[in-house]
């Protein structure tokens, strides 16, 4: 009997899933890239272009408004601490509506932020919708395309995910050239964003393919007699009422929990005392804040630094995200045949992400070589934005999923809005972004040296105790 219910539960790892697979790909073809969270997954055909394309869709208003590096940051750093940070209401909002909903909504949001922007006419109107709105629907969306991906897979998923955020990357090769052809065209940024406004309905669409899993056991073995799981029900006693009539009074235990005492049960909060969990996503959300800048930017460091021109910048994004999809595909299926634990290759994604910042840094007279850096940038882009979303389910049980990835998030959205402007500062302050990225590698390799020795020293520590 427990055999059977737990083969019914357990993930199909494939069938409808790879649906739910193409669904999450096109949906998170709308995403800002971290990813990293994300990973997780990215819905990255319509809000990607927006935000990956910043620096060519609004470089000249930004001139204009006279708009700093610092600002800049603030504004892309704001968008992703608003939704990572309500990432943490995933947790409650699944547990009440199934993920096709919850997608849904937030995906909603996130296309009416893209059409409003196409309005915008001043700094604080883009911190309202793109900041704001579009992070709000996009921290309401990202748990829930997150668990569906969980829900059909476990032994296969990191090729889903690799498979879903590789699909999601092709769209980052030819969306540059295209925001530079749509600006050529409309000689404007207001008719370029509303195209991409249309693009970002398809995320819509494709939230009805989310089907929820809801296979049991009656279904798994509809011969099979079962026994209700009477433990989980309260008593039942017929009674008879004053006329002589039947009925049935339930007994419920009256059990008064403090505010604090449901807070904590309804996030998950008994998360935070497990401490491999904790120390992987303070690693996450440093190197989130670091890796996020450094691609958000990047379209504002080429022409500082290099005197590249919008097409030269749209040519560099291309490059960038083919060596992404290189990192997404080619190198999480080498791994998952070699057995290369998810923490190893993400913490080598950063060490590779570091060499390009560097090298970027000291040799950007040369145009050869700052090809090969954002090659190697976008190679470990692709990395993380598979294992990322691969980490926290190796330490928590999938019912605890969406409260660990919304612990995860709100973590990573506190610290980037703490560290990402910073690195804009740096850059004003010195009037260069050399210092700048060298910022962001120290801020990346402080995570690779925060899991490198709590795991030694865990490990350490276990075989000394056996």
């Amino acid at each position: 009997m427990e055999k059977n219910k737990a083969e019914s539960s357990a993930p199909p790892d494939g069938g409808y899933g790879w649906v739910v697979v193409l669904a999450t790909t096109l949906i998170n073809v709308s995403r800002v890239p971290p990813d990293p969270r994300n990973s997780n997954f990215i819905l990255q055909i319509s809000v990607l272009p927006l935000v990956q394309c910043f620096g060519i869709i609004y470089e000249h208003d930004f001139k204009i408004l006279g708009v700093t590096s610092a600002e800049t940051s603030f504004l892309l750093h704001l968008h992703s601490a608003i939704y990572c940070s309500l990432g943490l209401l995933g947790s409650p909002l699944l547990k009440k509506y199934d993920f096709r909903r919850v997608a849904l909504f937030g995906t909603c949001l996130m296309s009416a932020g893209i059409f409003l922007s196409s309005f915008a006419n001043s700094y604080a109107v883009l911190i309202c919708t793109v900041s704001i709105l579009i992070g709000v629907g996009q921290g309401i969306m990202l748990p829930a395309s997150y668990l569906a991906t969980n829900t059909y897979f476990k032994k296969r998923l990191t090729l889903a995910v690799s498979f879903s955020v590789t699909g999601a990357s092709i769209s980052q090769i030819i969306m540059p050239q295209v925001c530079y052809k749509l600006l050529t065209h409309f000689q404007g940024t207001r008719g370029t964003v509303l195209v991409l406004a249309a693009i970002s309905l398809v995320a819509i669409a494709c939230c009805f393919l989310l089907k929820p899993l809801t296979k049991t056991l009656a279904e798994t073995n509809p011969n099979q007699d079962q026994e209700p799981d009477r433990s989980a029900k309260p008593e039942e006693f017929e009674l008879l009422n004053s006329n002589g009539h039947v009925y049935k009074e339930t007994t419920v235990p009256v059990v008064k929990k403090s505010l604090f005492a449901k807070v904590y049960e309804l996030f998950n909060l008994e998360l935070l005392n497990d401490r491999p969990y904790v120390v992987a996503i303070i690693g996450m959300s440093f190197s989130f804040a670091s890796e996020l800048n450094t691609i958000l930017m990047m379209s504002f460091i080429l022409p500082e630094l290099a005197s590249f021109g919008e097409k030269d910048v749209a040519l560099a994004l291309s490059v960038q995200s083919i060596a992404d999809i290189v990192g997404r595909l080619g190198i999480p299926l080498a791994a998952h045949y070699l057995h290369i634990p998810p923490g190893i290759m993400y913490a080598g994604s950063l060490v590779t992400s570091t060499v390009g910042r560097t090298v970027l840094a000291t040799c950007y007279s040369s145009r050869a070589t700052i090809f090969w850096c954002v090659s190697v940038i976008g190679l470990a882009k692709g990395i993380k934005a598979v294992y990322q979303s691969v980490i926290i389910p190796k330490f928590v049980p999938l019912e605890k999923l969406p409260a660990a990835n919304g612990l995860n998030m709100l973590l990573t959205g506190c610290v980037s809005l703490t560290l990402g402007p910073v690195i804009g500062v740096v850059h004003d302050l010195n009037n260069s972004y050399v210092y700048a990225l060298h910022t962001a590698s120290a801020i990346s390799m402080g995570c690779v040296v925060l899991w490198a020795v709590y795991f030694f020293v865990r490990e350490r520590k276990e075989q000394a105790e056996s």
